[in-house]
């Protein structure tokens, strides 16, 4: 395969990732108006705060692609079109760290696609990063909620 197909190639992959960051499930979800339990406030001020990071991800994506002669253009996801308003944010919780693992899982193959860019591997592997530890902290902090939850249950139960 010749460098410019590689090259094409990865811009493909980053115009997918740039749509992925720019119409992020972490936005949909804070834009839907779930219902927050009080045990899941933390879960809301995780998500306020990796909607943020997913913002400044898809604006390093889209200097990846000028980078390497591609025009940006992100394209709405169909997988975040679900009507997610007033859900639970217990649930869409559950449903965003699947979404993250697939977006880890696509980050590993960017990473793979840009082995003969070295400074666009370097940027994707801090990205990949991010992501992992963002789906860390999401798992961690749904955990917590749950147990904040049914400790509230247990003490209304008993009251």
């Amino acid at each position: 395969m010749s460098n410019h197909s590689h090259e094409s190639a990865l811009i493909d992959g980053l115009q997918r990732d740039l749509s992925r960051k720019t119409y992020s499930f972490v936005e949909y979800i804070t834009h839907a108006s779930p219902y927050i339990a009080p045990a899941y406030e933390p879960l809301w001020k995780l998500l306020l705060r990796l909607r943020q990071q997913e913002r400044e991800h898809a604006n390093t994506i889209s200097r990846l692609i000028v980078a390497l002669g591609g025009i940006p253009n992100p394209m709405i996801m169909d997988e975040s079109a679900a009507d997610l308003n007033y859900l639970r944010l217990e649930y869409l919780g559950q449903l965003l760290v699947r979404h993250k693992e697939q977006s880890v899982r696509e980050f590993e193959v960017r990473v793979e696609q840009a082995a003969g860019f070295p400074e666009i591997r370097a940027i994707l592997l801090d990205i990949l990063s991010a992501e992992e530890s963002q789906l860390r902290e999401l798992r961690e902090t749904l955990e917590q909620c749950r147990a904040a939850a049914s400790l509230s249950e247990q003490q209304s139960l008993e009251g």
